[in-house]
């Protein structure tokens, strides 16, 4: 079954790669050996494409995106399709992290505001000569606080079990530690 390589993916890149190196898959099964019983052999075309396929396990190894990025440059290529793509792929990655930080950050700026609100109403409400109408604005300024900080726990407990404890190898964001 063919499959469409999605634009800037391992996919699209080592398909890209396969279209510019003669040879094509079989070569870069060639030019990245795996050891077998203490030899080298060639790997399978089929394990080179399975190494852009999400649907399977298998990840191309550091050393054979390298190596395949130079062999698509001596072959006339323009660029370096392999990092060009972890590039992209970095990038992607920090830009949802800094945006799950900024969204953290807005909402940690409105629940110091609503705490601070809430500190404040509470103070007139226990002051002596206290009125109901402050009592029920304390009321009001403590909920609104408590809605504003339950905000910020699904951006604080990303990648964490129903009971808010980050599971093993994650960290606060939901990043793999």
């Amino acid at each position: 079954m063919t499959k469409r390589h999605a634009p800037l993916t391992i996919d699209a890149a080592l398909a890209r790669v396969a279209g510019q190196i003669p040879g094509a898959w079989k070569r870069m099964g060639e030019l990245c050996p795996r050891l077998d019983h203490g030899e080298l052999k060639p790997r399978s075309e089929r394990t080179i494409r399975n190494w852009g396929d999400p649907d399977t396990p298998e990840q191309i190894p550091l050393d054979c995106a390298i190596i395949l990025d130079i062999e698509f440059q001596k072959a006339g290529g323009d660029g370096f399709p392999l990092f060009d793509t972890y590039q992209h792929l970095i990038d992607i990655a920090i830009s949802e992290k800094l945006a799950c930080n900024l969204e953290l950050a807005r909402r940690t700026r409105a629940a110091i505001r609503e705490g601070g609100e809430a500190h404040d109403a509470l103070v007139a409400a226990i002051l002596p000569g206290a009125t109901a109408a402050e009592r029920a604005a304390a009321v009001k300024e403590v909920l609104e606080a408590i809605e504003e900080l339950k905000g910020t726990l699904p951006h604080l407990t990303e990648g964490a079990g129903p009971d808010g404890v980050l599971r093993e190898g994650t960290s606060p964001g939901g990043d793999k530690a």
